[in-house]
């Protein structure tokens, strides 16, 4: 009787049921579907974040899901760590102050080296202030020795000018100056008024509207239209209008002669009786109305009585030259610049205001 070995027999065996195994047809199963559920928070409830899987899940309303959970579950791990008792040890956690301290001795090393050199420069920047004030208040000394010196030498020049002149002459040279600016004028006329709207902000651009404001324009056209009408003199605010006189705009200020005037800004002229009639019946008056009606500006034309207006500053003159008029032709009753004027101007010049 002859012994087989066994492992020949079990890989024998081995062999055909692979064979058999393989053999065999796979059939497909299908696969149903399961509905997926939502991660749960600890407390039961819906959790739109993921927290309760330890990762950050955002649903269909971003904006929502970021206010109910402003943090990153990682914030909320170390949190929980840190109430467990947890905290760094060895070689991380000695490394991490080291750090910090390191860190700390440089800010204070440069605050104290910014003190010093501020303590430092401090009595140099006294120094040149107290020089300064000092300067400034010299020169207002001298400022206003000058200022005084030279209303002592107006007077004399006035005096003097009165005597060689004489009444007739000096009453003729007094109108004139009234009629430049350069003398106060006292009578009736007629005042107006304007006063800025209301302003609004537009809430997207933040830009604030500035239609219903009173315009340098506006104050030209009101100026304008009263030398039209007949205004012998015109003041805006108490600044007084010469032939140089300018009204600009800087920024959100009016200028009147470089001088800033602000609202409400009143007109004053010296004139006939109706010359505020004349004004609101014009193409000015009815102009303002129209902002007043669509902008929300305040407009008034009335007369006004018994009112004085300053003379203006006298004009600062660059350079002068004598003046030697030609010989009058034979016959002529009169020579030109000897007396006041003597009729009204052929033309009237649009930059001079109407006059």
């Amino acid at each position: 009787m002859t012994a087989q070995p066994v492992e020949s027999q079990s890989e024998s065996a081995q062999s055909e049921s692979a064979q058999s195994q393989t053999a065999q047809p796979v059939t497909a199963q299908p696969v149903k579907a399961q509905p997926v559920t939502p991660p749960t928070s600890g407390a039961g409830g819906p959790d739109p974040d993921g927290t309760a899987a330890g990762k950050r899940t955002y649903g269909p309303d971003f904006l929502t899901a970021l206010f109910q959970n402003p943090l990153d579950p990682g914030y909320a791990d170390a949190a929980a760590r840190r109430a467990t008792g947890y905290r760094r040890t060895g070689t991380r956690r000695t490394v991490t102050k080291g750090f910090a301290a390191l860190t700390l001795i440089a800010i204070g090393f440069l605050l104290v080296i910014g003190y010093q050199q501020t303590v430092a420069d401090e009595p140099g920047r006294t120094q040149a202030k107290d020089a300064l004030i000092k300067q400034v208040e010299s020169r207002r000394e001298q400022t206003e020795q000058l200022q005084v010196r030279a209303d002592a030498l107006a007077d004399q020049v006035d005096k003097l000018r009165e005597q060689e002149l004489g009444g007739a002459a000096m009453a003729g040279i007094d109108n004139l100056e009234a009629a430049a600016g350069l003398a106060a004028v006292h009578g009736s006329g007629a005042r107006v008024r304007l006063v800025d709207g209301p302003t609004s902000v537009d809430a997207v651009t933040g830009e604030r509207s500035t239609e219903g404001r009173v315009k340098d324009t506006d104050l030209q056209l009101a100026a304008n239209a009263l030398w039209a009408a007949g205004a012998e003199a015109i003041a805006i605010n108490g600044q007084r209008l010469t032939a140089t006189s300018t009204i600009r705009q800087a920024g959100e200020a009016i200028l009147v002669d470089t001088r800033p005037v602000t609202t409400p800004y009143e007109v004053i002229a010296l004139g006939p009786d109706h010359l505020a009639d004349d004004f609101r019946t014009g193409y000015a008056g009815k102009f303002f109305e129209s902002l007043a009606q669509t902008y929300g500006m305040q407009f008034d034309s009335a007369k006004v009585r018994n009112v004085t207006l300053d003379a203006a500053p006298e004009l600062k003159l660059r350079s002068a030259s004598p003046s030697t008029p030609p010989p009058a032709p034979s016959g002529a009753s009169s020579v030109a610049g000897s007396g006041g004027p003597s009729g009204p101007p052929s033309a009237v010049s649009s930059s001079e205001g109407g006059r």
